[in-house]
């Protein structure tokens, strides 16, 4: 039985450093038996809980619902997001206060683009492209709450996004990481 696959190279650093590294180690095989496929009410709670965490990342809770998230993406068998650094270049090695939060919001917003838009999972640059704009959005609502926690890196990739190349970089930077073999977290 297939169990979700949240993968990369680059990103293993970074989420391994987030609180919940230890949960993500446990969870990281699927348990025998699991169902096939996710419930839709797991899946619109998944897509509820990425949607806030956007909104409000440092909210008071939001370390409960990304656990859940996690949990949740970890183990889900039907809903597969490979993690690529590129697009985000330099915040995986970076010290970021909350690179965390944001690596992690990056893969639960390719989540729950593939959850929305189940005909476009096969489409990485699509797919990565939702993850960026869902960690910058979630970078926008840190900063709205606390404007002093700016980030080089992501401020660069904001930049890209306001010139209106976002989707091209991603579609490159999605290039650049294909090529590369990724691995399991």
């Amino acid at each position: 039985m297939s169990g979700s696959r949240v993968q990369s190279g680059f990103f293993r650093g970074a989420v391994a450093a987030f609180a919940l590294g230890a949960a993500l180690a446990c969870a990281l095989t699927p348990a025998f038996g699991a169902e096939p496929r996710t419930s839709a009410a797991d899946r619109q709670r998944f897509v509820s809980v990425t949607r806030s965490l956007e909104e409000a990342p440092l909210k008071a809770g939001a370390r409960d619902d990304r656990a859940w998230a996690l949990e949740w993406l970890t183990n889900a068998p039907d809903v597969d997001v490979t993690l690529c650094g590129e697009p985000l270049p330099g915040l995986a090695l970076s010290k970021y206060e909350y690179r965390p939060e944001i690596v992690v919001q990056d893969a639960f917003s390719m989540a729950a683009f593939i959850i929305e838009h189940p005909e476009a999972a096969r489409d990485p640059a699509a797919t990565q492209l939702a993850g960026v704009e869902g960690a910058l959005k979630a970078y926008r609502s840190i900063l709205r709450d606390k404007p002093n926690a700016r980030s080089r890196e992501l401020d660069a990739v904001l930049q890209i996004q306001s010139r209106g190349e976002l989707a091209e970089f991603v579609r490159k930077a999605w290039i650049s990481c294909s090529t590369k073999k990724s691995s399991p977290l």
